[in-house]
């Protein structure tokens, strides 16, 4: 990260500081750690965290072993460094003497969690900090441009390359492969057939991919820390007319999705326009959870598009739109585009195609 975008970054947690009136803002290995430092912290049971005064200069709290590393690559950072036979809240302590009030981020174990409750008022950091990361600047939307661009392709050659015979994990390894082939990192897939695509949150299994069914590809990974995130549905064969509606109800509801997102507009209005589009149909209660959620150096994080969310979308943010039905039993359809806000509506990373008729091989079936 350079100099200019970590100030920024810095400045504006310490406004946010001021605001709460705070003491301090500790952070443990986290998103929030990297996004404020630029430094991977290493999530274990040993203490690690950035810990930022309202007034003064930050430093990191870092066990012996992870100080090279983390020195390295934040040379701009003091480190406080604690050994194996210390308690490293003690040397906390030391720091950040009589504070009363901290601000805590996301990921505290529970013992340093009720160390650092019993000696100050603690608040979580989380309602400051999220909205400074949910608005991306241009270097952070071209990161998860590329990063979509690359999640485009994999979708496209895996729903060329299924066949029946294939299973389920079998398919979600050869995704792993092919974003690792391209210099694409932590890559994740869900490969769900048949019935098993009713579950939105399905585990691929060793279940056979049998023709005349539907495969939905949910799959993603990380391009210089930012994410992507897409899903497609395809039926093995010519899809039968239940599964032709369904599939064209979900993607007018992302279509509608998309055209709602725009700056100023409440999250739950995204939400709610997907949602009207899947009711009016009737099947309102096959739609089993949220419209869409951020996408940045997690896959999941604010803003989340669901109903009682009304907070307003700011451009910058980057989320996904993925309606889904999901009919037990039988299958399960879900369309997923990721979505940059703009003042003007949002702008869409993903390019992949909407052909969900695959012949008995997996290429585009002229019967779709």
């Amino acid at each position: 990260m350079n100099a200019p975008r970590r100030d920024a970054r810095l400045d504006a947690a310490r406004e946010a500081l001021a605001r709460e009136r705070a003491d301090w803002l500790l952070i443990p290995a986290s998103a929030d750690f990297l996004w404020l430092t630029g430094g991977h912290a290493r999530v274990t049971e040993r203490l690690v965290l950035f810990a930022l005064p309202a007034r003064g200069e930050p430093f990191a709290l870092v066990p012996r072993l992870e100080a090279e590393a983390l020195g390295g690559e934040c040379p701009w950072l003091a480190l406080e460094v604690w050994d194996e036979d210390e308690d490293p809240l003690a040397r906390l302590a030391k720091r950040v003497g009589d504070a009363r009030s901290l601000l805590l981020g996301e990921g505290f174990r529970t013992a340093p969690l009720l160390t650092l409750a019993a000696r100050a008022q603690c608040r979580a950091a989380a309602p400051v900090i999220a909205p400074l990361r949910a608005v991306k600047d241009a270097e952070e939307i071209a990161r998860m441009k590329t990063a979509a661009r690359h999640a485009d392709r994999v979708v496209t050659e895996t729903a060329a390359s299924l066949r029946p015979g294939l299973t389920e994990r079998q398919v979600a390894g050869a995704i792993l492969a092919r974003f690792e082939a391209v210099g694409q990192t932590s890559p994740w897939a869900i490969v769900a057939a048949g019935a098993n695509a009713a579950f939105p949150h399905h585990s691929s299994s060793d279940r056979a991919i049998a023709a005349g069914e539907c495969v939905l590809l949910d799959l993603g990974a990380y391009h210089e820390g930012y994410g992507s995130d897409i899903t497609r549905t395809f039926w093995l064969g010519r899809p039968p007319e239940d599964f032709a509606r369904v599939y064209a109800i979900v993607n007018e509801s992302r279509a509608a999705g998309i055209t709602a997102a725009r700056a100023g507009a409440k999250a739950s209005a995204v939400d709610a326009a997907a949602r009207a589009v899947i009711a009016a149909a009737g099947y309102g209660e096959y739609f089993i959870h949220r419209t869409g959620h951020g996408v940045g150096l997690e896959i999941h994080e604010p803003p989340y598009l669901v109903a009682g969310n009304d907070a307003p979308l700011l451009a910058g943010m980057t989320h996904s739109v993925e309606p889904g039905v999901y009919l037990p039993g039988r299958f399960g359809v879900r369309l997923e585009d990721l979505v940059v806000v703009e003042a003007g509506g949002a702008r869409r990373l993903n390019e992949a195609p909407f052909e969900p008729a695959l012949d008995a091989v997996g290429a585009p079936s002229a019967a779709g």
